[in-house]
């Protein structure tokens, strides 16, 4: 049971049971929170189901199935997802359209490539399929061709048509408890000190926690919340603040600011709340005793408004400057006082 995670062992015994008692649904809709792995899930149970001469619980890798797998192409394995960027340069789709479903629908009902075995459709993000996609899927869905399996995988089971989720056996993938996901966590960082700040930051979400070593913007949010405190103490100009930061990428800075500002306004609500950013705690305090509730939700608002911004023609560096000058102005104010 290698191939997957600790805190999939459960759902996994739960699945190969049913498979080797027959009695396996013929759709199941994976559900969980992003960063749990539930796309790597999907891979190795049907790694498994496909596989000629599985164990209880993992593949052989020798059978000319395992074989087809390791190539990243099998016959009887069809994953479905929004189209990519094509060769002419075309945007990257966000939906799962019709076109791609006449594929699955077709698959679905032909016969399996090698004799008695399966065929299996993974549908990720589910939640991609629009109104028409979803309405052409939900025949098939509902009875698909001799043994095939659906398997639905989305963050968001609410956003799926209700005649979908109704065809489908929901197989909610919850939050490891802390205490796997830290021993686990404590493999994969370094330093291992960081494996609580990292898995606060991600919500419990183990996978999401390790990815978040590499993003620009976890990097820069210590010396961003620094810079915050300077302008709010007057030690440092907006612009002047706004200029530093031109180096690194301008979604970037957003996602540190609405970090840094997620936790710090139920900080200054709540007494004694515990932060997220746990390694930055002395800072943070230094933070909550210069600014007001209000002025740190009133900027909470302004970043989320500057990462819609930044998805439009307005030029990233106008939009991080009137952030900055935002923050000059709302600091201003009383120092230390707190809404609630």
């Amino acid at each position: 049971m290698s191939a997957i995670y600790p805190w999939q062992a459960g759902l996994w015994q739960s699945l190969c049971h049913l498979s080797q008692q027959k009695r396996l649904p013929h759709a199941l809709l994976l559900a969980a929170p992003q960063g749990l792995g539930k796309a790597h899930f999907a891979r190795q149970f049907a790694a498994w189901r496909l596989c000629e001469q599985p164990s209880a619980d993992s593949v052989c890798r020798v059978c000319r199935s395992c074989q087809l797998l390791s190539t990243g192409h099998h016959p009887d394995l069809l994953w479905v997802s929004p189209d990519e960027d094509d060769e002419k340069g075309a945007k990257a789709s966000k939906v799962i359209k019709v076109a791609q479903v006449r594929t699955v629908v077709e698959f679905a009902t032909q016969s399996a490539h090698r004799q008695g075995g399966q065929r299996i459709v993974v549908i990720e993000p589910a939640d991609a399929l629009n109104t028409a996609s979803a309405n052409a899927l939900l025949k098939t869905l509902e009875e698909p061709g001799r043994d095939t399996l659906f398997l639905l995988l989305t963050d968001k089971p609410a956003a799926l048509l209700p005649t979908v989720r109704s065809r489908c056996q929901l197989l909610p993938m919850p939050l490891p408890a802390p205490a796997q996901a830290l021993a686990w966590l404590s493999t994969q960082v370094q330093p291992p000190e960081m494996t609580e700040t990292l898995l606060e930051l991600a919500r419990g979400a183990p996978l999401a926690a390790a990815a978040l070593q590499t993003q620009p913007w976890f990097s820069a949010r210590a010396d961003l919340l620094v810079d915050l405190l300077a302008v709010a103490q007057s030690r440092l100009m907006p612009l002047q603040a706004a200029q530093r930061w031109q180096k690194l990428d301008a979604n970037e800075q957003a996602l540190a600011w609405q970090s840094l500002l997620d936790d710090a306004v139920p900080g200054a609500m709540v007494a004694d709340y515990p932060t997220r950013h746990s390694d930055l705690r002395t800072d943070m305090a230094a933070l909550l005793a210069a600014v007001s509730a209000q002025a740190l939700l009133n900027t909470l608002y302004e970043v989320v408004e500057a990462r819609r911004l930044l998805g439009t023609s307005v030029q990233p560096q106008a939009i991080l400057e009137g952030l900055w000058l935002h923050w000059g102005r709302e600091t201003r104010q009383k120092r230390g006082s707190h809404a609630g």
